[in-house]
């Protein structure tokens, strides 16, 4: 085939076409054979507003008629940008007040890290240039961002830039507390493990930490009790900067409209992607804080330039579907909206609870993490069965490691998000049966 996918065995995949969709409505596609499918993850957990909101098209199809495209360079923008950008101040953790455009979120991600760099340099400390990131964590893949995120099939074969990174233990208190320690010593040990890295290392030589509030990509794994505070205390004491990933988290995932916002993050700039246009235009955003921003602005005037950007960073198009997205967002009450959405998908996930192969749930917002096990082992082989199994049946989950995750669409329906905790019921009972346990 000529198709090169993305994270799939090429080999593989010349021996059985991949499944192929061909149109979406709703929380649920249709593929070539006419197999329709409830899409639980929204896609890359992204379609936040289903695969057919005809006013996210209408904003599109406008803007495509007025001016479909114009740059940000040289002093130049679309209004519609602007406006974008005034829009999202608006609804951004307090003091963050300047934004800066992308296409995705590991252009987001690798924006921060060079504008970091900018920062400190600009403040006379151009040592002061290592990141901290998690193990499990996920940034992106493209070069710098890749080299950030704690998965090594994103690093096996390509040589990344690793001596950068500095890498942190993942906040996973089901997967790595030790026996009795409680969420509030599990979140102490971690900022002690941190402190003591930024201390080995010199912190000096150390310029952010990167972190996504809920990890998504590596698990679906929510903060245990005192984490942030702790890990804001280590960060202020070394003067790092705090880079909030939230690439996946932004714009409603977990309930607020940022989950900064939700776990009392001050972060000094944060990316955002996904949900931003509810998946109907490649886009994103890097926010700064305004005194970070402050410093990179003189600097930047005292150079004559900014010299970074991207050919569609800030398209208009994708600037006229978010404006629309949030529109959408704000009628809907997106906080209360998703409370609402997320009391049914724990509802509907009560169930799966009482199967001893199942170690833990996790419910933040409209993501979930079902974690298998198999005693007290990860088990990655039955979550990818169970995966197979709940296809069958006509939904689609993400397979991460032994953890299915879910985040379906912000339009998804009581009967929507019953069928999805039926399915994986039946799907762990089918699958367990095929396993032999």
């Amino acid at each position: 085939m000529s198709h090169m996918l993305p994270f799939t065995d090429p080999r593989s995949a010349e021996g059985r076409n991949p499944k192929t969709m061909v149109s979406g409505r709703g929380c649920h596609v249709t593929d070539t054979e006419g197999n329709e499918y409830l899409d639980a993850v929204a896609g890359l957990w992204c379609a936040s507003l289903g695969f057919s909101n005809e006013r996210l098209v209408e904003a599109a199809s406008k803007q495509l008629s007025t001016l479909p495209y114009y740059h940000s360079f040289l002093g130049r923008t679309a209004a519609v940008t602007d406006a974008l950008a005034r829009k999202l101040t608006e609804k951004l953790p307090v003091g963050m007040t300047k934004i800066f455009f992308g296409s995705s979120g590991s252009e987001a991600v690798d924006t921060a890290v060079k504008l970091t760099h900018f920062y400190q340099n600009a403040r006379g400390k151009p040592e002061k240039k290592r990141v901290v990131a998690r193990q499990g964590a996920y940034h992106g893949s493209g070069a710098l961002s890749a080299g950030l995120t704690g998965l090594d099939y994103c690093h096996i074969g390509f040589d990344l830039p690793g001596a950068m990174v500095l890498r942190t233990g993942r906040p996973h208190y089901f997967g790595d507390a030790e026996p009795g320690e409680s969420e509030t010593a599990f979140s102490r040990r971690r900022a002690r493990e941190l402190d003591a890295l930024i201390v080995e290392a010199g912190p000096e030589s150390v310029a952010a930490f990167i972190g996504e509030p809920v990890m998504g990509s590596g698990g679906v794994v929510p903060p245990p009790d005192g984490y942030w505070e702790a890990v804001q205390e280590v960060l202020a004491r070394h003067d790092v900067l705090l880079i909030a990933d939230e690439v996946i988290t932004g714009f409603g995932r977990t309930g607020s409209w940022f989950a900064s916002q939700r776990y009392g993050l001050r972060p000094a700039m944060l990316t955002m992607a996904k949900q931003m246009t509810g998946a109907y235009f490649p886009m994103s955003a890097l926010a700064l804080e305004s005194n970070v921003a402050e410093v990179i602005e003189k600097h930047a005037h005292e150079l004559g330039t900014l010299g970074h950007g991207f050919t569609y960073g800030g398209h208009p198009v994708g600037a006229a579907v978010a404006l629309e997205a949030v529109r959408i967002y704000e009628e809907m009450d997106l906080p209360n909206h998703v409370a609402d959405r997320s009391n049914a998908l724990n509802a509907a996930l009560a169930p799966i609870k009482a199967n001893p192969r199942v170690g833990n749930v996790r419910v933040i917002g409209l993501m979930a993490g079902v974690e298998l096990v198999d005693g007290r082992d990860p088990a990655t082989k039955l979550a990818r069965r169970v995966a197979d199994e709940a296809e069958r049946r006509g939904v689609l989950f993400r397979v991460i490691g032994p953890i299915l995750g879910i985040s379906p669409p912000y339009v998804v329906s009581d009967a929507e998000v019953e069928l999805i905790g039926r399915t994986l019921v039946e799907s762990l009972d089918a699958a367990v049966r095929a396993e032999g346990y």
